[in-house]
C-alpha cells in the first residue's frame, strides 16, 4: 500500500509560500507525477496589485478569483457579489476553473495541490466543498493553508488525516522543496 504524503504550507504573507509550491509542482511534473489542483498568483499592473487568478494546475485554464472593486467595474463584472477586503470575488469563473481542476486526479501518481486555502477560495460555497471533498479522499496532496485559516472542517481533516504543516521563512524558503518533493518520492 502506498505511504502517505500530505504536506500543508504556511507562512506571513510575502515569505514564499508559492514559490515554493511551484517549484515542488514543477518538479513532481518533471518527475512524471500528475498533481492537479489549482493555483491562485496574484496580478500586478504598473507594480500594483489588482487581483488574483485561479489557475488549473493540469490544464493552464484561467479566470479571476478576484479583482479590485474598481477594476472589476472596468472590466464588466458584477461587483455586488463577496468582498474580502478591497476585492470582489469573481464567484462563476473561479466556481468553473477551480471544481474542473480538482476533478483530474486519477491513479497512483496523483497528487493534489491547492495554492491557497484562504478565505477567497472558501468564500464560494460550491468550491469549498470541492476542496473538502478532495482533501478528505486524498493520500498525497501539497497545499498552502492562509496563516489564519479558520475553516473548522478544514482544520479539522488536516488534524485527522496528519497533515504535516510546515512553515515557510526566510531561512528555509531556498531549500525546503528539495526536501518536500523527497517525501512525494518516498510515499
Amino acid at each position: 500500500m502506498d505511504k502517505i504524503a500530505l504536506i500543508a504550507l504556511t507562512g506571513r504573507p510575502g515569505v514564499g509560500k508559492s514559490t515554493v509550491f511551484m517549484r515542488v509542482v514543477n518538479k513532481l511534473n518533471s518527475l512524471g507525477f500528475n498533481v492537479y489542483g489549482f493555483y491562485c498568483p496574484e496580478v500586478r499592473e504598473r507594480g500594483r496589485r489588482i487581483g488574483f487568478k485561479i489557475i488549473d494546475i493540469m490544464s493552464g485554464e484561467s479566470g479571476w478569483l478576484a479583482l479590485e472593486i474598481l477594476r472589476a467595474r472596468q472590466m464588466g463584472y458584477r461587483v455586488s457579489g463577496r468582498r474580502i477586503g478591497r476585492y470582489v470575488v469573481i464567484e462563476s469563473e473561479a466556481e468553473r476553473i477551480g471544481v474542473a481542476a480538482l476533478s483530474r486526479g486519477f491513479g497512483e501518481k496523483s497528487i493534489l495541490g491547492i495554492d491557497e486555502v484562504g478565505p477567497m477560495e472558501l468564500s464560494i460555497d460550491r468550491l469549498r466543498l470541492e476542496i473538502i471533498k478532495a482533501l478528505e479522499t486524498t493520500t498525497k496532496c501539497i497545499i498552502v493553508v492562509h496563516r489564519s485559516l479558520g475553516d473548522t472542517e478544514i482544520t479539522g481533516i488536516l488534524r485527522r488525516k496528519g497533515f504535516e504543516i510546515i512553515s515557510i521563512t526566510e531561512e528555509n524558503r531556498g531549500y525546503i522543496h528539495m526536501e518536500i518533493i523527497k517525501k512525494f518520492i518516498q510515499s
